[in-house]
């Protein structure tokens, strides 16, 4: 059934493609891709800004309630084969397009944010169990994304294929994570507060180095993204990366919380 959705998705956007006329990318993907269909641009917390993160929290929990009852244990594997191909088969259309239109640019265009990665991993816990890996989806997937779903550093907003990649991106991370977590029984343990935190340290060192070398900007080491968020409070370069740190291990302690009374509770 994944693999069923995985190519017609794929087929939908490569017949669309094909329409004459364009040698790289057809007008009307250009069109949803490059322009906005709201002139005011993305707003914090407007209505459909709410709206979205409401629909991620509802279908987050819907599913993750839905295979703790005995009556649809069994959809747990096509259910997590479906987000599998939801979350693979968008990043592979947007990875798609903008090769296509001539937008793709190794400044921001490289799959190495937090969120780059957690959906990956996300994507692996889906499908197969590594402690590891379902620990970064874990603490990067809630970390980074909720902060990202929040303060979005987008300029559209719905209905433009932008919105909807970032938001369809960071939300499946979301339901991912709490589907696995509350529906599926996923485990976070007091030593994968260290095993997080020193791989989040020294990931992020190498990525200041990259940024340095080639000019890019990846987890906003180097500046602060243009739109509204968290980073602003937090004082300027190199200030707000120590704030970062200290707002890690509280993130860090934060996401253990729930894993951690309930162990209290089944003592």
């Amino acid at each position: 059934m994944s693999k069923i959705l995985a190519t017609a998705f794929l087929l939908v956007y490569y017949k669309i493609l094909q329409i004459p006329g364009n040698r790289a990318l057809s007008p009307i993907i250009q069109f949803i891709f490059m322009n906005s269909s709201n002139q005011a641009g993305f707003q914090t917390f407007s209505f459909v800004h709410l709206a979205t993160v409401a629909v991620i929290i509802f279908v987050a929990f819907f599913l993750a309630f839905i295979v703790r009852t005995k009556k649809f244990k069994a959809l747990r594997l096509p259910i997590s084969r479906l987000l599998f191909t939801i979350q693979i088969a968008n990043e592979l259309i947007f990875l798609f397009i903008i090769i296509s239109i001539g937008v793709w640019d190794y400044k921001w265009g490289l799959p190495i944010q937090i969120c780059d990665l957690a959906v990956f991993a996300v994507a692996f816990s889906l499908l197969k169990h590594n402690q590891f890996v379902w620990e970064l989806a874990y603490f990067w997937g809630l970390g980074g994304t909720v902060q990202a779903i929040l303060s979005p550093d987008i300029q559209f907003t719905f209905p433009d294929y932008a919105y909807i990649k970032f938001f369809l991106t960071h939300g499946c991370i979301i339901i991912g994570v709490i589907y696995l977590s509350v529906g599926c029984g996923g485990k976070i343990y007091k030593s994968s507060l260290l095993r997080v935190f020193v791989t989040t340290n020294i990931y992020s060192f190498a990525i200041l180095i990259f940024n340095r070398l080639f000019d890019t900007n990846y987890l906003y080491l180097c500046e602060k993204p243009s739109q509204p968020s968290i980073l602003d409070y937090l004082g300027p370069w190199p200030t707000y990366l120590l704030w970062l740190e200290v707002i890690l291990i509280v993130s860090l302690l934060f996401y253990y919380l729930p894993f951690y009374i309930a162990e209290k509770v089944n003592e």
